[in-house]
């Protein structure tokens, strides 16, 4: 063995102890950029209509998927499940990722799913005029192109796939 991989052996032994090991993981928390990370959900009815929310605080494109930010440390599923109820009091039974990107304005990281809105009383949070279910051939104008994207990636995939079950979803998470 070189011994130049000597002395990795050594250090990679050193970092896995303690105190080295907590150093490391604040090095990495303190150190390692961050990026933020948005969810959005894609939910189509019977009637293949997909549903949206008009955001009051989103005034170039007010209709969009439902989501947002997802808090520090929370999984992607959850936040998503969290951004739907706050905003509509509803829940979701979730499903596969369906489109991913890399947003500009603002930076940020922008996961879709594919999710089944499960039946129940709506109520719309401070953030959110209304809810609706649109036709694709009538989706209002205009949306964000991810949107778009996640919509038309989505439809295939609820064609062919049963709504999850409880077993199924916590595969999809």
């Amino acid at each position: 063995m070189p011994v130049a991989d000597e002395w990795k052996e050594r250090i990679t032994r050193l970092v896995q102890r303690p105190p080295f090991n907590t150093l490391m993981a604040w090095g990495v928390r303190l150190m390692v950029p961050r990026q933020r990370v948005g969810v959005a959900l894609v939910a189509f009815n019977a009637n293949e209509e997909v549903f949206l929310l008009r955001h009051v605080f989103h005034t170039v494109t007010p209709w969009g998927l439902p989501g947002g930010w997802l808090e520090r440390d929370e999984a992607p599923t959850t936040g998503l499940a969290r951004e739907l109820r706050e905003e509509t009091g509803l829940e979701v039974a979730m499903g596969p990722v369906i489109a991913v990107s890399h947003e500009k304005h603002p930076p940020h990281i922008v996961l879709a799913y594919l999710g089944w809105i499960q039946p129940g009383p709506t109520r719309y949070s401070s953030e959110v005029f209304e809810g609706r279910w649109f036709g694709l051939e009538h989706l209002p104008r205009p949306l964000w192109p991810f949107a778009d994207q996640a919509i038309t990636t989505a439809l295939p995939l609820f064609r062919t796939l049963p709504p999850p079950t409880h077993k199924q979803e916590a595969a999809f998470a």
